[in-house]
């Protein structure tokens, strides 16, 4: 599991070296780890009402208007994802190790860039 080239790259290096050729060994050691983000789907049926005979709230893909998972722009956090939202206010996450940076940010706040469902990050 660790991520690092030693740990998933050497048989395929070794593969094609030997049926190209040339190298005594890797030019490139570079991994591109790709991780998809996991959202909570929604759940129609929940089992208890609240008062009032309301289900409340309960997982979605929308988040105050951004889809969960979207790259955002924010003055203080920087370039970061959408990972929620509670009472108007929108929850950031790290794009590289998925932390939470902030539970409130404001919507207003924060500029879109782009829809995303995956967390990308390099190793050496």
């Amino acid at each position: 599991m660790a991520e690092k080239w030693e740990a998933h790259c050497v048989d395929a290096w070794v593969l094609a070296n030997w049926y190209i050729g040339g190298h005594a060994q890797p030019d490139n050691r570079e991994l591109l780890i790709v991780k998809p983000l996991r959202f909570q789907r929604r759940q129609l049926h929940m089992l208890q009402f609240t008062k009032g005979g309301v289900r409340r709230r309960q997982g979605g893909t929308r988040s105050l208007g951004f889809k969960r998972g979207s790259y955002v722009k924010h003055p203080k956090y920087g370039l970061c994802y959408i990972g929620g939202y509670r009472k108007g206010k929108l929850s950031l996450h790290d794009i590289t190790t998925g932390k939470r940076l902030t539970q409130i940010a404001g919507p207003d706040d924060c500029k879109f860039i782009c829809f995303a469902s995956w967390i990308y990050k390099y190793a050496v």
